[in-house]
């Protein structure tokens, strides 16, 4: 491989110790001793740090020499030969900034890595760090929301009851950490104690926006954060681009509210649709700027319009899977999360059905745990408004 010499710029970033030193084996996520396992940690992460996200030619030269050949490859075409072996020392740099964090390195093939990922093909992660929880099992059952980070209170209402009603029925919610609807659909999520997975442009330990730092830590403690990007690396804006192609692929569909015409919004969505992911958007009002990349997914059939949490339930719940909880189970779920305590009466009104098929189907959901009778009238559970105020 050839290119001119160069060091990458999340490498320049990162303190340079004297000369490599130990790491613990926690950092990279199993016991010691498996020579092979470490040798394709420290190539992976060489390779992040010389190769930018999403590079398929380099991808491509991993799937047919393996990491530690073209990590070698890279390191003597594009860093200066009069360096003193630079690569090792931020390899080493990295791991220790892992033990010190607390994040786990995932890799291709190997246990705990997201093998949804591996439908971008060349242009999946050289590896994912992640911190907050295990991320596999959650993202079997996820769903993405992006959208404008100039939303309106419409765009993130949505955002927030869709993302929260998909937490109480067990699915986690990723999206991007940003401004707008990202932090309103992580924050639905948040609110009911779902589960939710934060994809970042930058390295994990390097919240962006700034003013998120709080919500990077919450979103860690039910859930997690992860990037392909080097620990310490800032995020840029090339990488925003690449990286929505992560939360595209890491789920089972993409909802899309409120997105001008132009927006990173619709390149996740255009991301999803390349790796036969369902593509959803949310309609808005027909004369918002905001609504009008939704409105030309729609009417170009390139989404699928959503109205609701029922709606993307019906997309992306697989044919043959259990689904317990009717429609109509949602939607009182739902309304429940939105206005709080309401008789069967009041309920059976708001939500357009006769008490007498309501009643039956609350029922259900006590017995389900769902729900809880006061004198007020039915809420959410004990354990559910528990997580909820933690969650604030």
């Amino acid at each position: 491989m050839t290119g001119a010499p160069q060091i990458h710029p999340a490498q320049q970033a990162l303190p340079m110790p004297a000369a490599p030193r130990s790491t613990s084996a926690d950092a990279i996520g199993r016991s010691g001793g498996d020579a092979h396992w470490e040798a394709e940690v420290r190539a992976r992460i060489a390779l992040s740090l010389l190769a930018e996200p999403g590079d398929s030619k380099v991808g491509a030269e991993v799937g047919r020499k393996g990491p530690e050949r073209v990590a070698a490859e890279l390191e003597r075409t594009r860093l200066p030969a009069r360096s003193a072996s630079p690569l090792a020392e931020a390899v080493a740099t990295q791991l220790e900034r892992a033990a010190a964090l607390g994040a786990r390195c995932l890799l291709p093939g190997y246990p705990g890595w997201p093998t949804q990922l591996d439908d971008l093909g060349d242009a999946k992660p050289f590896l994912l760090w992640v911190t907050g929880e295990s991320v596999r099992l959650d993202l079997v059952r996820s769903v993405s929301i992006v959208g404008a980070r100039a939303c309106s209170p419409y765009g993130r209402m949505q955002a927030e009851t869709i993302a929260a009603e998909l937490a109480l029925f067990g699915w986690t919610v990723v999206s991007g950490g940003a401004y707008g609807i990202d932090a309103a659909a992580h924050q639905g999520a948040l609110a009911v104690g779902g589960r939710t997975v934060l994809v970042s442009a930058g390295g994990v330990d390097k919240p962006y926006p700034r003013a998120h730092e709080h919500l990077f830590r919450r979103v860690q403690h039910s859930g997690a954060v992860v990037s392909e990007c080097p620990l310490g690396a800032p995020p840029a804006r090339h990488r925003f681009l690449t990286r929505n192609r992560l939360i595209a692929a890491l789920s089972r569909g993409t909802i899309v509210v409120e997105a001008a015409l132009k927006s990173g919004a619709r390149s996740t969505a255009a991301a999803a649709a390349r790796i036969s992911r369902h593509v959803m958007a949310v309609p808005g009002p027909v004369d918002s700027d905001l609504s009008t990349g939704c409105h030309d997914l729609i009417r170009n059939q390139q989404a699928i319009l959503v109205g609701g949490t029922s709606d993307v339930l019906e997309v992306v719940t697989p044919l043959g899977e259990s689904s317990a909880l009717s429609t109509v189970g949602r939607s009182v779920l739902g309304w429940l999360v939105a206005k709080g305590p309401l008789d069967d009466v009041q309920l059976a009104a708001d939500i357009g059905l006769p008490r007498e098929e309501l009643v039956p189907l609350l029922a259900l959901l006590e017995g389900g745990g769902y729900l809880t009778r006061s004198r007020r009238g039915w809420q959410l559970t004990d354990e559910a408004l528990t997580r909820f105020a933690k969650s604030r």
